[in-house]
């Protein structure tokens, strides 16, 4: 165990040392805060506004909404708006509405000239469309009373999920995102600090170092210290990368509190021009009746067991597939060989996080059951299910299942990385491998 330790101690000074380390660790949050200010930077000082030409041949939609983003021409001529289009650079784009042999029309057209409406306009336009669309429905054509066009229009029903046996509320959407991040946590980290281990061994073997550390201790001991040693790093640079991102976003917010001021008043503003005001209203008092029905669902999920459960799959996942990663690095030489036998390790993996919206939405399905029992696929299947509760049994199963695969696993891999970590200048093919592991 103490020269584990060397060996775990080695690995991660030798890689927290390095400047790589170090502006890659600096890189991430530099990158995390430009995503989150350029873009609100960008929305401050674009105040531009885009002109579009209406033609409406219908006389269905009236007048369209002007706000900070799009000013709209209504024009009753096509020829004369696409005159307009094509002579004169202000106008941007038109919105025809051709008149059809049916009372309500289904299309409209977006014509350009030079350059293309942005997202933004498009949706502006395909807002107001059907806003407008709705209204003159009700009130002209149904000539709905203006008492029940708001009932209607201003209706929401909301379905309301509580469990029987607590009489606690259950948010399923709080439960499907706790999910998906947990078994994302995991594939990524096994993926990142998998590769590291394996890049780890291949840059040792073909310096030669590693002639001299087999000289002084058992290979399975190097092995298990370099998969220890680089997790260590790997876990240290993931806690920076967190701290770092919300203390770099937290000081930007502190110091331009009047721009992030000024957005959330753009924001507001806008819902309300491009909305029904009574529709804006009813919306808001929607999210505020959820409030307390979200903070039950949050109580509603035990934690404890779930980051109990997280922790033993994460690690026991990262050392299945951490060994596995080593032995390939054991018997390839650069990475552009060890491809081959990287891909079959993986395909578990991939398939897991593939089938993920099936798991989710059927947790205590057949596949979601055999998924999260497989251990190469347990680590990201299991966090799929977990907040959605599962039989006990269930769980003990799939741990025993994981951690005997790990240490199978790990005994196989150190069988090829004894032979193979002392071989040079051949290529090894599975028929190879098979004859290690008879060894």
């Amino acid at each position: 165990m103490k020269k584990i330790w060397l060996v775990i101690q080695r690995e991660y000074l030798t890689r927290v040392r390095k400047k790589t380390f170090w502006v890659a660790t600096l890189l991430v949050p530099i990158m995390l805060v430009a995503l989150y200010v350029v873009p609100i930077y960008l929305s401050m000082n674009s105040l531009e506004r885009t002109n579009i030409i209406v033609v409406d041949e219908t006389s269905l939609f009236g007048k369209f909404r002007t706000d900070d983003e799009v000013k709209y021409h209504h024009k009753t001529d096509i020829d004369e708006a696409k005159f307009l289009l094509t002579q004169n650079d202000d106008y941007s784009a038109i919105v025809y509405i051709p008149k059809t042999e049916t009372r309500i029309p289904s299309d409209a057209y977006l014509y350009y000239y030079s350059n293309s409406p942005n997202v933004i306009v498009k949706t502006n336009i395909e807002t107001q469309l059907q806003r407008i669309l709705k209204n003159n429905i009700l009130l002209e054509v149904h000539q709905i009373s203006k008492e029940d066009y708001e009932m209607i229009n201003n209706a929401t029903m909301h379905l309301h999920t509580k469990d029987l046996e607590t009489g606690r509320a259950d948010f399923l959407e709080i439960k499907t995102a706790l999910g998906l991040v947990l078994a994302l946590l995991i594939y990524f980290v096994i993926f990142m600090f998998g590769s590291q281990v394996m890049r780890g061994v291949i840059e040792e073997k073909n310096n030669r170092i590693i002639e001299v550390m087999v000289s002084s201790l058992r290979p399975f001991q190097l092995m298990m210290g370099k998969i220890v040693g680089i997790a260590a790093v790997g876990l240290t640079q993931f806690a920076l990368w967190i701290v770092l991102s919300v203390g770099a976003i937290t000081v930007v917010n502190v110091t331009n509190a009047d721009m992030f001021a000024q957005i959330s008043q753009a924001q507001n503003i806008k819902n309300i021009v491009t909305t029904d005001t009574q529709v804006a209203k009813e919306a808001s008092q929607t999210v505020v009746d959820q409030l307390p029905e979200i903070i039950q669902g949050l109580l509603a999920i035990d934690f404890k067991v779930i980051l109990t459960i997280f922790f033993f799959f994460f690690v026991l996942g990262y050392l299945l597939y951490a060994s596995l990663f080593a032995a390939v690095g054991a018997i390839t030489e650069n990475e552009a060989d060890s491809q081959q036998f990287i891909l079959p390790l993986t395909i578990p993996l991939i398939i897991s996080i593939v089938l993920s919206p099936m798991i989710i939405n059927s947790p205590n399905g057949v596949l979601a059951q055999w998924l999260s029992i497989i251990p190469f696929t347990s680590p990201v299947a299991m966090m799929l299910r977990v907040p959605f509760g599962l039989p006990i049994w269930q769980v003990w199963l799939s741990m025993a299942l994981l951690l005997i695969s790990f240490v199978v696993c790990t005994w196989l891999a150190a069988k090829i990385y004894r032979t193979g970590i002392l071989m040079y200048g051949k290529k090894i093919t599975y028929k190879e491998l098979w004859k290690w592991l008879k060894y």
